[in-house]
């Protein structure tokens, strides 16, 4: 098809899909493409009319042909235009009896059930239509949307006063689009490829996909944890991984529980400090075959650690105060608090500070003055991160301590 008959086509298969909607529901009623303002409208007899009153440039697929055209200014592609179609659906006829509404709800019926313009029925408007073209059977890329356009009823006024002279008469605004005009340039043909020159490099960097906690990546990652760093192939030699600056110890390639290949890397105090609860900053580098060099490396990647113990809470001998061995280091300056969760009705739940330490330890009490007999849940709180408590079956299970009368 001409690209420049593509309005005059797509104004012939929307008219064309018009009279299938109506059909015979309306005795004598006829789709036609003249001016609003026509006398020929006029006459009494039932009229559904398609008037084209605007087209506007559609802006999300207008750029799809680009580039088209070269450096020097030379045509690599001829450019194609995208339109959008603005059309006033009118209705005529004896109002009496309502002639113009009964066509308006065939219509908009049948526009809100099959909102597009079929590929057979814009051939079929084409091959049927001598001055579209006839037998040129192109039709457009993208398939012709027909969607409901809105117009606020002082804009449809200004719009029915262009029309001098002419009283109002019911009416629908629908939008077409896109619509393509193509206009073909002289285009220079693309040379062949000669020879084929692709060669693979190997890339200097390593990309950390994700770091989460080996045995459950659902849950934060937490100290006594095995840590998972998702890369690609972990298992290539000569990786190794610094935990904030440090290099870690005891690194292996394996899986995670969800099954995604990793650098595995036990989060416990045998790794040398600074590693402490609190952020956590990770990086892989690739050494050379003398283990010195850096072929690779990665960006950093940053995250955390929630406290976690590294054996469960216990009371003291002397029941008086509350035992906990964490799984990594707590520094003297951090604020360590215990939590405490009462789990019977009548109990109360306990915030307790922790006994000052004087250097950083895995140790930490909490005394258990003044509170109440009874069974607890029991976490850790460390610069306001609280270490996980244990869920199952819809319910927190643990770490459990029982406080006696004292």
């Amino acid at each position: 098809m001409n690209s420049g008959f593509s309005i005059a086509a797509c104004t012939v298969a929307i008219a064309d899909r018009l009279h299938m909607f109506i059909g015979d529901a309306v005795p004598g009623a006829r789709v036609t493409t003249l001016n609003p303002g026509s006398e020929a409208l006029r006459t009494g007899d039932p009229f559904v009319n398609l008037y084209l009153f605007r087209t506007t440039r559609n802006g999300f697929v207008s750029n799809n042909d680009l580039p088209t055209r070269g450096p020097l200014g030379r045509a690599k592609n001829s450019p194609v235009l995208k339109l959008d179609l603005d059309y006033m659906i009118t209705f005529f006829g004896d109002d009496a009896r309502l002639d113009p509404q009964r066509l308006l709800g065939l219509v908009a019926g049948g526009l809100n059930a099959e909102p597009y313009i079929p590929r057979d029925m814009l051939r079929s408007a084409i091959a049927t239509t001598p001055w579209l073209g006839g037998g040129d059977q192109e039709l457009p890329r993208e398939e012709i949307v027909v969607t409901p356009l809105n117009m606020a009823p002082d804009a449809m006024a200004r719009l029915w006063s262009e029309f001098v002279n002419v009283p109002y008469q019911l009416t629908q605004l629908y939008t077409a689009m896109p619509i393509a005009i193509e206009y073909k340039l002289p285009v220079e043909p693309v040379l062949p490829v000669r020879r084929i020159g692709l060669r693979a490099l190997p890339s200097r960097s390593i990309v950390i996909i994700d770091l989460v906690d080996a045995g459950d990546p659902d849950l934060p990652i937490s100290g006594g944890c095995t840590l998972a760093i998702r890369i690609p192939n972990p298992a290539q030699p000569g990786l190794s991984v610094l935990l904030n600056g440090i290099a870690a110890q005891d690194v292996t390639s394996g899986f995670d529980a969800q099954g995604h290949a990793a650098l595995l890397v036990p989060l416990t105090r045998a790794q040398p400090a600074p590693l402490a609860f609190g952020a956590l900053t990770v990086k892989v580098v690739k050494h050379g075959p003398d283990g010195r060099s850096i072929e690779a490396e990665s960006t950093a990647f940053a995250s955390s650690i929630v406290p976690g113990f590294a054996a469960a809470p216990s009371i003291g001998e002397d029941g008086k105060q509350l035992d906990f061995t964490m799984a990594l280091a707590v520094p003297p300056q951090a604020s360590a608090i215990a939590l405490l969760f009462a789990r019977g009705a009548k109990s109360s739940s306990y915030k307790i500070p922790c006994l000052p330490r004087a250097d950083a330890t895995t140790t930490l009490v909490a005394p258990l003055a003044g509170v109440s007999p009874g069974e607890y849940l029991v976490s850790v709180e460390i610069d306001g991160v609280a270490s996980l408590l244990d869920w199952k079956d819809g319910r927190y299970t643990g770490p459990l301590v029982t406080v006696k009368d004292s």
